[in-house]
C-alpha cells in the first residue's frame, strides 16, 4: 500500500495541473468567442451604414428621374409604389442581415458552451475517479500521524 501513496499523490497533482490548464484554455476559448462576436457586430454595423447609404443614394436617384419625367413622389401612384418598394427591399435586407449575424453569434456561443460542458466531463473521467480513489485508500491505510 505504500507505494500508492506516491501514485495517488502524482496522479493528484496531474489532475490539479489539468484543471488549471482547462481554467486557461476556457478563459482563451471565451476571449475568442467575444472577439468573433464583436468583429461580426462590427460587420454588421459597417453593412447596414452601406445599406442605409445605398438606399439614399436609389431614392435621390428614382426621385431625379421621376422629377424629370414630370412625376412627384408625393403625389401617389407608381412614383410612390417604387420608393416604397425600395425601402421595403433594403429593410428585408437589413433583417436578414441581422437574421444572419444572430445566428453567427449564436453558433459561437453554442460552440463555447459545448466546449465548457465538455471539459466538465473530462474533469470527471475515470482516470480521475480512480486515482482519487486510490490515495483515498492510502490515506485512510497510512498514518498521517
Amino acid at each position: 500500500m505504500g507505494g500508492m501513496l506516491p501514485t495517488a499523490a502524482l496522479s493528484a497533482v496531474q489532475f490539479g495541473m489539468d484543471m488549471a490548464q482547462q481554467k486557461t484554455n476556457q478563459a482563451e476559448a471565451k476571449a475568442d468567442a467575444q472577439t468573433q462576436t464583436q468583429q461580426i457586430q462590427q460587420q454588421q454595423e459597417v453593412q447596414q451604414r452601406e445599406r442605409r447609404e445605398q438606399l439614399r443614394r436609389a431614392m435621390a436617384t428614382q426621385r431625379a428621374r421621376f422629377g424629370a419625367q414630370g412625376l412627384t413622389a408625393g403625389g401617389g401612384g407608381s412614383a410612390e409604389s417604387t420608393l416604397s418598394g425600395l425601402e421595403g427591399e433594403a429593410a428585408r435586407d437589413e433583417q436578414d442581415a441581422t437574421n444572419l449575424s444572430s445566428l453567427r453569434i449564436d453558433r459561437i456561443n453554442d460552440d463555447l458552451e459545448y466546449q465548457q460542458r465538455r471539459s466538465l466531463l473530462d474533469a470527471s473521467s475515470s482516470r480521475y475517479r480512480s486515482a482519487f480513489s486510490l490515495m483515498q485508500q492510502s490515506l485512510r491505510s497510512v498514518s498521517l500521524l
